[in-house]
């Protein structure tokens, strides 16, 4: 009985509001994707100067020679430099989209590992497939893996331990925002949110 009343007295909230959240996680993990690609830039050159660590950054990651992108592998490492393209806020976003449905529907209940590999898999092909539709889109391969682990050059087994990683934090963050307080709480301060009325036509 305490755990009907418990159901039921919680708010409810609109199919607009649900859209919303997601919406507000999609935003949530295409700027997070993009800092981290960012980052990425210093840390490997840095990780790549460090004897024990320095196999975790084997992967040869390079962007279409045309567009003369290379600076970030050869500014003074102080200046903590990196780049990435707009093309892959949506990118990083669906495929933590992807990993919160693998999560939720396939591996919530398995050990770490088998749920950390998964999302790799998922990783790596959505990388795969996306990598290919930009430049098809565009013309331009905004990135593509030069290194003996390469696939097709859009993605490549040498970054499996980075992706276990990426994986993990995507599932920490889902399980966090999935928590029913905080859930409930950002869907009805979502569903607060109007556009603001449109000035009338003179």
């Amino acid at each position: 009985m305490a755990t009907q009343l418990n159901i039921s007295a919680r708010p409810r909230t609109t199919r607009k509001a649900k859209a919303a959240f997601i919406a507000f996680r999609f935003v949530v993990y295409g700027v997070l994707g993009v800092f981290l690609e960012v980052m990425s830039y210093p840390v490997t050159r840095i990780g790549r100067q460090i004897p024990i660590i320095k196999w975790v950054f084997a992967f040869d990651i390079q962007v279409d020679p045309r567009l003369g992108l290379d600076g970030p592998w050869h500014s003074p490492i102080v200046t903590l430099f990196g780049q990435t393209s707009l093309w892959m806020i949506p990118i990083y976003a669906l495929t933590a989209l992807a990993i919160e449905i693998v999560y939720r529907k396939l591996v919530f209940k398995r050990p770490w590992l088998v749920r950390a590999l998964c999302y790799v898999v998922v990783i790596e092909v959505l990388e795969l497939a996306s990598g290919h539709a930009v430049k098809a889109i565009t013309g331009y391969a905004i990135w593509m893996y030069n290194d003996c682990g390469a696939i097709l050059q859009m993605t490549t087994l040498f970054s499996v331990p980075i992706w276990i990683g990426i994986g993990t934090v995507v599932e920490l963050i889902y399980r966090e925002l999935m928590d029913p307080t905080l859930r409930d709480a950002l869907e009805l301060e979502l569903s607060k949110l109007r556009m603001p009325p449109r000035m009338p036509l003179r």
